[in-house]
């Protein structure tokens, strides 16, 4: 089965390029523009990975890994980010993927992920 990947990400051409990417690499991807929104839908769907675009490493969006943890405990949550690795991450963050990156870097956190799942 396909994994099914929710993607948070607030400017509307770099969400629909991502998950066109992703789409590409074979997932079943969601879009939306913001983790309010991403709240709405996980209170009706189960999905295997939550990606989180944030504004810095020390930003808002790390407390959206343990919000979603919260309502889905299994979903695994790759943060993408313009700084480098943090010294400190989030026990919630499954993966970290800087910005810009490449298809082969987003894909292989995703791999590295999915395979916690099983």
């Amino acid at each position: 089965m396909r994994a099914l990947v929710l993607l948070v990400e607030e400017d509307r051409l770099m969400r629909k390029t991502v998950c066109d990417m992703l789409e590409a690499m074979d997932y079943r991807v969601l879009g939306v523009n913001s983790f309010e929104r991403a709240r709405r839908v996980m209170s009706g769907i189960a999905f295997d990975v939550l990606i989180v675009a944030a504004r810095s490493s020390t930003s808002l969006e790390l407390s959206y890994a343990a919000a979603a943890k919260t309502m889905q405990s299994t979903i695994k949550v790759i943060l993408v980010c313009a700084d480098s690795l943090p010294q400190y991450l989030s026990p919630s963050v499954d993966a970290f993927v800087v910005k810009p990156f490449l298809l082969q870097s987003l894909g292989d956190a995703l791999i590295a992920v999915l395979r916690k799942l099983h």
